[in-house]
């Protein structure tokens, strides 16, 4: 629940950012540096203080707050589409199309995330599009294993064998009986994968290969902040907070989905203090 809750109100603040954030996040405050030209601490005027060039902080947390959520949820969706469909139909094919989409896989999976990331991004122009991609390859590719493996068990079973037998199609049986199966593992892994996709993406902007600026991220915002480490500290704790929290968000909202959809696990009852289960 408490997952769910940060999850919930990190969504919200990604969504409606133009209603909360005080400013545009490319918006240099004329009052936004001290005299040295500093960045400024935190204020009542901003809450969160302002960036080296006199930026809101907080305007641009939410924004990349956008950025995050994105990457993660959409990079984490797209994976889930890829993994279902070539997990799915190779577990229900025959031996040559099975073999032909299972090697694809293990050619993806034999690859780094983050070399694979460098390389496309190279060859490409990068945007949050092409992370997005990234992302959903290399976590569709380690998705597919799962569902093969639960589909290739699955193909064996009574329903299954009797469906085939009353003459129904193979797409038909993947889609009324393979994918209503494997849906609670998909789900569990592509909730806990969004965590790691929000940080994959922080990374990738980090070193500069990712989200560039003016355009805010996280990673990039530390990026950014890193050099005012002593002197304006908060320009690395409050992007760094952000994605921790959403990392940890992510990660207890995926391992209470694990809890409530994975039959697998020993169900224990709760009872309340008047000993009412």
């Amino acid at each position: 629940m408490v997952g769910l809750v940060i999850v919930v109100v990190l969504c919200v603040c990604a969504t409606f950012a133009p209603l909360v954030a005080p400013s545009e996040p490319d918006f240099q405050h004329r009052d936004g540096l001290s005299l040295e030209g500093n960045p400024l601490g935190p204020s009542s005027q901003f809450p969160l203080g302002t960036d080296t060039l006199g930026r809101d902080e907080f305007s641009r947390l939410l924004y990349g707050a956008r950025v995050s959520l994105i990457a993660g949820i959409g990079g984490a969706g797209l994976a889930a589409l890829l993994g279902v469909a070539v997990g799915s139909i190779a577990g229900m094919a025959g031996s040559l199309l099975q073999t032909l989409l299972m090697r694809s896989v293990d050619v993806v999976l034999s690859f780094p995330v983050l070399l694979l990331a460098i390389a496309l991004l190279a060859v490409t122009q990068p945007s949050l599009t092409t992370i997005v991609i990234i992302v959903g390859l290399a976590f569709g590719a380690a998705l597919s294993r799962i569902v093969f493996t639960q589909a290739t068990s699955l193909r064996e079973r009574e329903f299954v064998l009797a469906a085939r037998t009353a003459g129904v199609r193979t797409p038909r049986i993947i889609v009324r009986h393979i994918v209503p199966h494997v849906l609670p593992s998909v789900i569990v892994y592509s909730m806990l994968s969004v965590a790691t996709a929000i940080l994959f993406e922080a990374a990738l902007s980090y070193v500069g290969i990712g989200i560039r600026p003016p355009q805010p991220s996280w990673g990039n915002m530390i990026s950014e902040g890193q050099t005012y480490l002593f002197s304006a500290p908060w320009l690395i704790a409050f992007p760094g907070g952000a994605l921790v929290l959403a990392m940890v968000g992510f990660s207890l909202f995926g391992d209470g989905l694990r809890d409530v959809l994975d039959p697998t696990l020993e169900r224990r009852g709760r009872f309340l203090p008047t000993g009412v289960r």
